[in-house]
């Protein structure tokens, strides 16, 4: 055992050595851990060491100057402003617009109005008293025929049909008889070219998701062989006069099918089965996973469970938790209309790509995703207690999810904040699993336009998902299998109320572009790829954005363009605004920034396979010159090698 001894004699300081206080200090370091013990270095060594740490925080001091500088710099660059082209005036409050081909759909105060997008003139219109549209979807169906679904501010869900600029008035899904039992339409949204339509409402305490077959080939037929069978009202903006609400349609006209009328799910209670075999019976397939309400567990042994279990862990459990909600309350659902894909098992006749055939449900505060079959007829439509056809169960209740426009990709959040990208096209496997930092949670998620989406079985799948947290911060998922998911921050929440972000959407012109709307009336469109702002919309000088913490606006794809809301900039005096005031609707055109783009890259996913061919083939005649010099070194290179080793060979012998 090796012995430490202090080195020195063991006298005590003279009164005029500094410091003595230290040195004993140091002295005793004989009693700690030797193995821990640090030599000074001599000297000179301590003098470098000395002027290196000092290099080293001058340098640091130099590169946070320079970052400063350079975020001082991005904040003084200017962003190219983009101006209005063209304004719409309408003489309503307009609540909410939509584009559909050629024309602008827009949701008044006092009913819905058409207007042309190359002449910005108005074509028709449906007016009624009473009647404020506040969302509005419009659909389109073939060639210029399209459907629109409106949901008033009483929560009415109503169905149009517009054709040959007319537009015409067909259903209404939950007029009430008796106002004491009215029901609330909460989503109204139409598939994918207009073949169903889900409808969500509540009321009473109670709440349900309605599907409906839409007949639009049978209302094709009626609508040509007679035009007076529809309610159609094309009203001028200047007429005084209003027209009544239509409650119901013409009896020739042919009423859409109630296909399904899903409840949320009943919560877990003891089992009422007296037999294993009365319980396999209940269930008519076995072959998927089911909802968890077919079980022998009695509500005596769950009370027993949870006292063993409050018992054994209860010093262990935290006491500030927050409750958890009744499940039996949950009312609120989103739900998708779905093509063929490779998680669902269906009929051959469903196989057609383009069409539905099914529809995906979650209820709020469940962990399972529902999906029902699209092309099968129930025993009972108004029972409300259908079974799911497949079960998609999750490790924490169900927040959000999106689909892809292509329907290629699917996405939800879980309330662990965890984000999951499913390939449902190819594959059928997720694509990537991806957790946000502490402390942020999901509000919405977006899909961009990749060009891959659509390049066919061999294309590589990604998928990019824009999150906008709760917290208005924003991130960039992207999912491509494996390690390449990756997590990146767009936009911080820190900052000013002002500098918060208020709705994102994704332009579908650009695949990689954002348009942001900030709380304090700023419109920028981001690149995502080098997270910085392209441009900024400008609105004339005596307007500005209507309500910029709820934006109306709307993204034309086909014609490139933006539509927004805004008001004239009244003075003090003139704050109160009258309840059917003008609007203003302005549009900014992206025409020049799609050619650029354009001429800038062009995806070769998009192209015929010949047009492949002879892009691959014009990139390889343009490095030729330079294969051939690396062939020739190449050839020059072995020719060396095989005569050294000849030579090392002879001399060997």
């Amino acid at each position: 055992m090796p012995v430490y001894i202090r080195k020195g004699p063991l006298e005590i300081p003279p009164g005029s050595e500094k410091d003595w206080a230290n040195e004993e200090q140091e002295e005793d370091s004989f009693l700690r851990d030797p193995d821990q013990s640090q030599d000074c270095l001599p000297q000179p060594y301590r003098m470098i060491v000395k002027v290196v740490e000092l290099l080293i925080d001058q340098a640091i001091q130099i590169i946070n100057i320079r970052q400063q500088d350079r975020e001082v710099e991005k904040l003084k660059a200017k962003i190219h402003v983009l101006h209005p082209t063209a304004e719409i005036h309408v003489s309503k409050r307009v609540n909410c617009i939509a584009v559909g081909g050629s024309y602008l759909f827009v949701g008044l105060s006092e009913g819905l109005a058409v207007y042309s997008l190359t002449d910005r003139d108005w074509i028709c219109g449906w007016e009624a008293n009473k009647v404020e549209v506040c969302t509005l979807t419009v659909c389109h169906v073939q060639n210029q025929v399209y459907f629109l679904s409106t949901v008033d501010d009483m929560g009415i869900a109503r169905l149009f049909y517009f054709s040959d600029e007319n537009l015409s008035f067909l259903k209404t899904f939950n007029e009430p008889e008796d106002i004491s039992k009215r029901t609330n339409c909460t989503m109204f949204q139409l598939s994918q070219g207009g073949e169903y339509a889900g409808i969500l409402l509540e009321g009473g305490g109670d709440s349900c998701l309605e599907v409906y077959k839409l007949p639009k080939e049978i209302w094709f037929k009626e609508l040509e062989s007679s035009q007076g069978a529809l309610l159609a009202l094309n009203t001028s903006p200047s007429d005084t006069q209003s027209a009544s609400i239509p409650v119901t349609t013409d009896p020739k006209i042919t009423q859409p099918a109630l296909l399904m009328k899903i409840r949320p799910p009943k919560p877990l209670t003891g089992s009422i089965f007296k037999s294993v075999q009365e319980a396999v019976q209940k269930n008519e397939d076995s072959s998927v996973f089911g909802t968890g309400q077919n079980h022998l567990i009695s509500s005596h042994q769950w009370d027993q469970q949870d006292s063993m279990f409050m018992g054994m862990f209860e010093k262990c459990l935290r006491l500030d938790l927050p409750s958890t909600p009744d499940k039996g309350t949950s009312r609120n659902a989103m739900f998708h209309f779905l093509q063929h894909n490779k998680m669902m098992h269906s009929d051959s006749d469903q196989m057609n790509a383009a069409k539905p055939n099914a529809i995906i449900v979650h209820w709020e505060g469940y962990q399972n995703h529902l999906i029902y079959l699209l092309g099968k007829q129930t025993k009972d439509k108004t029972d409300g207690d259908i079974k799911p056809d497949v079960v998609w169960p999750c490790a924490a209740p169900i927040k959000f999810s999106a689909v892809s426009s292509c329907s290629s990709y699917f996405a939800f959040g879980l309330e662990d904040e965890t984000l999951t990208v499913l390939d449902l096209k190819y594959s059928g496997f997720p694509l990537g699993v991806v957790v946000l930092p502490e402390g942020k949670s999901i509000g919405s998620l977006y899909f961009l336009e990749h060009i891959t989406s659509n390049g066919g079985p061999l294309a590589v799948p990604r998928a990019q998902v824009v999150v906008w947290c709760t917290d208005k911060s924003l991130y960039l998922v992207t999912a491509a299998g494996g390690k390449e998911s990756s997590l990146v921050l767009l936009h911080d929440s820190a900052g000013s109320s002002d500098e918060l972000i208020s709705a994102v959407a994704p332009v579908p012109s650009f695949p990689t572009h954002l348009l942001l709307f900030y709380r304090s009336g700023i419109v920028k469109l981001l690149d995502v790829s080098e997270r910085q702002p392209v441009c900024q919309f400008g609105l004339p000088s005596p307007y500005k954005v209507a309500f910029p913490w709820q934006p109306v606006y709307v993204l034309d794809a086909m014609n490139h363009c933006l539509f927004l809301k805004a008001n004239e900039n009244r003075v003090s005096r003139e704050i109160l605004i009258p309840e059917n005031s003008t609007s203003s609707l302005f549009a900014f055109s992206f025409e020049s920034m799609v050619k650029t783009q354009q001429a800038a890259v062009l995806p070769a996913q998009s192209l015929h396979w010949e047009e492949n061919c002879k892009l691959l083939f014009q990139m390889r005649l343009q490095t030729f010159s330079e294969r051939r010099a690396q062939i020739a070194a190449s050839w020059s290179l072995l020719r060396k090698q095989a005569s050294d080793f000849t030579r090392r060979n002879t001399l060997s012998r």
